[in-house]
């Protein structure tokens, strides 16, 4: 009996101990469990969190207790850590946290696998920007800068002076310290962890992709150099001056018409973009006949032949129509209907000056 009493001690004890170590255990367990729950069912808080290089799990931990997205720093850091625990007590299966360079959004009703599945996938934040037909460098700046993707300066400079480098990055031939005509109109999902220098490139590329993929515009990318470029400058024209798409091939053929018999332009989109480009003052309301005269060889009233750079950007209808141009005896185009932009198109001087009266005359009536 007295050999017993021992073994029932001992028996109890373990038994107590081992109690101990399961409610502990279970205690843990649920309070680790409670981690992986949102923080705040009832309360909605978000957080737009950049992930930068070289940030650790302690540090990010540090932001989102801070931000009240999680509820304890140390579970996450332990989770992050050793992802066989996050497993075992989540019961979905954890990976080795490694956060992905970008932006996220993130919210107080996420739990921890949430979280851990959206810092690891490499999703950022975009901005979604439309860039119009026929902007020019600096509009195109200040479009993005008013969206806070980037200094409106900065992003001028790299456009006017690397062009060189970031042609030969999208595999473009273009001997041009300027990407003037080559960044693409269209709507970009532009990642807010862009810099400008990558924008631009997104741009340019797009402008290679959408015409190596079209059979309208494809050839012009097997253009020597110099003739592609010197479409580019021309499609920068066409685009200022047309108004509805199927004019455009008539009005890139006007111009190309006039560079076969080497007669001036005369567009009034590069007197425009002398004023507000190159002068840097405000877009004029009406062409006076003193522009005209500006000396500049972007002025096609004083000088026949090309400008020595694009005017603007132009999207695909422009750039189509010119590599496509009609085939007309046209020299001459005006404005005859101003609700509709319609033009009427001439082969003679008289004809136009005739069209042209006719609509002045409407006017007044």
């Amino acid at each position: 009996m007295k050999k017993r009493l021992p073994l029932i001690i001992f028996l109890t004890f373990l038994i107590i101990l081992l109690s101990g170590i399961v409610f502990s255990y279970f205690f843990a367990k649920s309070k680790m469990f409670e981690s992986f729950s949102p923080k705040n069912a009832d309360s909605y808080t978000t957080l737009s969190l950049e992930i930068q290089g070289g940030m650790t799990a302690k540090t990010i931990a540090k932001i989102l207790q801070k931000e009240r997205i999680i509820k304890d720093r140390n579970f996450f850091y332990l989770f992050a850590r050793f992802p066989q625990v996050a497993s075992f007590l989540s019961g979905a299966k954890q990976d080795i946290f490694v956060s992905k360079k970008g932006f996220y959004e993130l919210n107080s009703k996420m739990n921890l696998v949430e979280i851990f599945t959206e810092l690891s996938s490499g999703k950022e934040k975009f901005a979604i920007v439309s860039i119009p037909e026929g902007l020019t460098i600096s509009k195109i700046a200040q479009i993005l800068e008013n969206e806070n993707l980037c200094n409106k300066e900065e992003f001028i400079t790299i456009a006017t002076t690397q062009g060189k480098e970031l042609f030969a990055a999208s595999n473009l031939k273009i001997e041009s310290d300027s990407v003037e005509g080559f960044l693409f109109p269209d709507t970009y999902h532009i990642p807010l962890s862009y810099s400008a220098k990558q924008i631009i490139s997104l741009m340019i590329n797009n402008f290679k992709t959408v015409l190596e993929n079209s059979p309208k515009t494809k050839a012009l990318i097997q253009y020597s150099p110099k003739e592609f470029y010197e479409t580019v400058i021309l499609a920068s024209i066409v685009e200022r001056e047309y108004r509805v798409d199927d004019e455009a091939p008539l009005i890139a053929s006007v111009f190309q018409n006039r560079l076969d018999i080497n007669m001036g332009l005369q567009s009034c989109a590069t007197v425009e973009y002398i004023i507000t480009e190159i002068q840097h003052k405000e877009h004029p309301k009406i062409i006076l006949f003193s522009d005209l005269e500006i000396e500049s060889p972007y002025n096609t009233y004083k000088y026949a032949g090309l400008p020595p750079s694009p005017i603007s950007n132009p999207g695909f209808t422009a750039l189509s129509a010119t590599v496509n141009p009609a085939q007309s005896d046209y020299l001459y185009f005006t404005l005859t209907d101003q609700q509709e932009g319609r033009h009427t198109f001439s082969k003679t001087l008289s004809s136009h000056i005739h069209a042209t009266n006719q609509f002045r005359t409407k006017r007044v009536l």
